[in-house]
């Protein structure tokens, strides 16, 4: 009998539904193909920084993906907020944005633990939740 795989619970802020699909998607074709079904994600995907600290009051996730410039309260303003709260406060967070150096700066400095800019690679974000996470993973094939 195979073990269960490990349930990775990712809290995915995203105010675009497609990225959000891509990314969702992508990391559980991701899990089953190159982790061999080690791995399993569960997502709760939100539009806004202020429905992710909603969020966050009923679940208690493994991984934060942020996207940085979004409406209602942004990646930056919702990482601050995070970091001040002892409950979340090490929570891994792994931010994107197509904002350049500026949204790098904004996300790195109000505490997130990884930047990516996009558009993303696939294996760039497994890559980089693996870490966080300190899991061992395969970079999918291109």
């Amino acid at each position: 009998m195979a073990d269960a795989p490990r349930i990775i619970r990712v809290l995915l802020i995203e105010d675009n539904p497609h990225v959000a699909e891509l990314i969702t998607d992508g990391l559980d074709g991701a899990a089953r193909r190159e982790m061999a079904g080690r791995i399993a994600f569960l997502f709760d995907v939100v539009g806004d920084g202020q429905m992710a600290l909603e969020r966050l009051e009923q679940i208690d996730p493994d991984l934060i993906i942020c996207d940085v410039y979004m409406p209602v309260m942004d990646g930056a303003a919702f990482l601050r907020h995070l970091r001040s709260h002892a409950h979340a406060a090490r929570t891994p967070v792994l931010a994107l944005s197509a904002g350049g150096p500026a949204a790098r700066e904004a996300a790195m400095a109000a505490g997130a633990d990884v930047f990516l800019d996009k558009p993303i690679r696939l294996n760039e974000v497994l890559q980089a939740a693996a870490r966080l996470l300190n899991a061992t993973v395969e970079p999918p094939s291109s």
